[in-house]
């Protein structure tokens, strides 16, 4: 294949609106990042209680390194396996209340290996229709009857496990706290379907755990479910500051995914120093009521700052859209705030649906008030008035 495919392909994205390139940061303490130079405002981290800068989780890994050096070597069943990991999986069960977990490398292995794992031909899928990629990739992969429902559409939901067949499994698959909109899915009724049409509930909770719930536990708690979920996926790389996922669950069912998990068994295993610091980040959440009150807080009254301007559609947690329609609005949005002294990524197809590219605008335990001032002046300034 000549390069003249690749140009044309990139060419056609570029008139879309659509290419993209990674921002090189040079500097980045969790509140500013520095490019060419420059410092901005960061208002589109993951790293919402600010601990990618923790001292004594930066401490953890160095000690890590110093017991372990740095790669782990070979996958989990092979040769990767240090008793970090195996400290880490105890830390993240224990602190969500749950009987097991397992390590993956990241959110995304986590999801296109257990969700394969654990359905398969005669099973099917209801997954809400705004799921993350991943998700939508892992259900894919499974060869499971694949069935999306409106999001949120709990009426719909219900409509579709009522008159859909199947031989095998049914799993409601979902999205604690959706990535792009900043809204929660109704655990509590989803709960409640899967109980009436003996259906087991898959949750990805990554950008709700360590932040929302009793203790950071996340959405399950929100609506009181914790012991009705069946899997719960979530991240080490958003709240808890560092790399990483896991599945927690029963012991045979965490068993069951070290078995037959394809990126678990084929994947080389997170380098142990990096489990040492994501250790100490998770003995910190089960410890950061005040961060997470203080994140809880600015964000209500953040979001209350938008709904004034009439700009917040979705949702009430930390992840704002802004959405602005067009893929070239959207770029134009960016240039504009970053114009301002605050850097926010422009989210266009295919991660949001067609004409609903936006700004995704995110808020950090890392960020001052006065950063938050900037950002409503820069707001009031680029949107004039427009709804987004």
């Amino acid at each position: 294949m000549t390069d003249e495919f690749f140009s044309a392909a990139l060419d056609d994205l570029r008139e879309k609106g659509l290419l993209r390139e990674p921002r090189v940061f040079t500097a980045c303490d969790g509140r500013t990042i520095t490019l060419s130079g420059k410092k901005y405002l960061l208002f589109c981290s993951n790293d919402y209680l600010g601990l990618s800068q923790d001292a004594r989780i930066v401490r953890a890994v160095e000690e890590g390194l110093a017991k372990y050096g740095f790669g782990s070597g070979g996958s989990r069943l092979i040769s990767g396996t240090r008793t970090a990991h195996e400290k880490l999986e105890r830390a993240i069960a224990q602190y969500l209340r749950a009987e097991s977990s397992v390590l993956f490398g990241t959110g995304y292995g986590a999801n296109s290996g257990a969700i394969p794992a654990l359905a398969g031909k005669g099973d099917v899928i209801f997954a809400d229709k705004l799921n993350h990629a991943s998700i939508i990739d892992g259900c894919l992969l499974s060869k499971a009857e694949f069935v999306r429902y409106p999001h949120a559409d709990m009426g719909a939901l219900e409509r579709l496990l009522s008159k859909t067949r199947c031989t095998g499994r049914r799993w409601i698959v979902t999205d604690g706290l959706f990535s792009m909109d900043g809204d929660l899915a109704p655990l509590d009724v989803v709960c409640g379907l899967a109980k009436k049409y003996d259906a087991g509930v898959y949750l990805d909770d990554a950008h709700a755990f360590g932040v929302l719930g009793e203790g950071g536990r996340g959405t399950a708690s929100v609506f009181g479910v914790e012991g009705k979920i069946d899997v719960t996926v979530g991240t080490l790389g958003k709240a808890a500051g560092g790399a990483g996922a896991f599945a927690t669950g029963s012991k045979k069912m965490t068993d069951y995914l070290v078995n037959k998990a394809r990126t678990y068994i084929f994947s080389t295993a997170i380098p142990p120093a990096v489990a040492e610091g994501d250790l100490k980040a998770v003995e910190i959440l089960a410890e950061s009521g005040d961060r997470r009150k203080s994140l809880l807080s600015a964000t209500s009254d953040v979001n209350a700052e938008m709904r004034k301007r009439g700009l917040a559609r979705v949702g009430e947690s930390y992840i704002i859209p802004l959405v602005v329609g067009s893929a070239d609005k959207a770029v134009q949005f960016a240039g504009a705030f970053l114009e301002a002294g605050i850097f926010i990524q422009a989210v266009r197809p295919p991660a949001v649906a067609e004409g609903s590219a936006r700004l995704r605008l995110t808020l950090s335990s890392a960020q001052l008030p006065d950063d938050r001032t900037a950002l409503l002046s820069a707001v009031d300034k680029l949107f004039d008035g427009r709804s987004a």
